[in-house]
């Protein structure tokens, strides 16, 4: 019934026209079908984004899901206090946004967008947890207007980097592919350790990794070092707790990061100070690690 009512309302939005999705006129739609994102694992569903246009700049996005047998899926969990996360990255990797949209009456995820004038190429992702199946993160090329593809912009980063009156270090801008790897990070205001972060959607601090070349995602929580310390003595590594509006956020925090393969990666990592939400972009590297068959024979 639910895949019925997402046929007519997806029919009833005007012309369809498939991949790629380019200026249309109002009234016009695009359909885009979801390529799965996380690396190393296997979808449990599968997704659609309908591109409604009232104008050039002026766009409604409309995800689905169903589930392999496909039948639109209905229950989501709750995750960091939102049922859908969708990040917007262009193609360059100069923008980026986290939004979150509201399911409508026929049980479509709805969030209007605004692209450029200019037009662009985006990379649109859809993380959701649907009832009993897990994560399931969904890719969505959609090319707005006329602007030429572009290369991602992979310019290295310092570990310090500024994000409005606050300076973010990583202890490191390398991981190790298909390892986990645990990254330090500080965050000062004034050159102090800052006594103004605020949680962020539940959680200390928001992580999003996107591989260069693959494209694959990942959506990391950040927790205090003195939460990661204990986590890592109890042995259990799951997901931090959710914080409480008010909490206090430690400056100092732990990233704990699974490269899937060896590249390069962007990672954008959201906090909020002082009330405002900030971000600071990194460029990070992940090589293989050496092992032992492969050192060369001595002697």
């Amino acid at each position: 019934m639910r895949r019925r009512r997402f046929c007519e309302a997806t029919m009833a939005l005007g012309a369809v026209a498939w991949f790629p999705a380019r200026a249309h006129a109002s009234g016009d739609t695009a359909v885009v079908e979801g390529r799965f994102a996380l690396a190393g694992q296997k979808p449990k569903a599968s997704a659609t984004l309908v591109v409604r246009y009232r104008s050039a700049t002026d766009v409604t996005l409309l995800f689905t899901e169903s589930g392999l047998d496909g039948k639109q899926l209905d229950h989501f969990d709750v995750a960091m206090t939102k049922r859908m996360h969708v990040i917007v990255v262009s193609d360059d990797f100069k923008t980026f946004e986290h939004l979150h949209p509201e399911p409508n009456a026929d049980g479509l995820f709805e969030l209007p967008f605004h692209p450029p004038a200019g037009g662009a190429n985006y990379q649109i992702y859809a993380d959701t947890v649907p009832h009993g199946l897990g994560q399931q993160v969904f890719r969505f090329p959609v090319d707005f207007g006329s602007a030429k593809p572009a290369a991602p912009d992979l310019t290295p980063t310092p570990r310090t980097v500024h994000a409005g009156p606050y300076a973010v270090t990583l202890d490191s801008l390398t991981l190790r592919a298909e390892e986990p790897t645990m990254l330090s990070l500080r965050i000062a205001k004034n050159g102090a350790p800052a006594t103004d972060l605020q949680p962020y959607l539940g959680g200390a601090a928001h992580a999003v990794f996107i591989n260069a070349k693959t494209l694959s995602y990942s959506h990391v929580h950040p927790e205090s070092a003195m939460t990661s310390m204990q986590s890592m003595a109890s042995m259990h590594m799951d997901e931090p707790p959710e914080l409480s509006a008010g909490a206090k956020v430690a400056p100092a925090l732990m990233l704990h990061v699974v490269a899937p393969v060896a590249g390069v990666y962007k990672l954008w990592l959201q906090f909020r100070g002082g009330g405002e939400l900030y971000v600071a972009p990194f460029i990070l590297t992940a090589t293989r690690p050496m092992r032992l068959g492969a050192l060369p024979h001595q002697g």
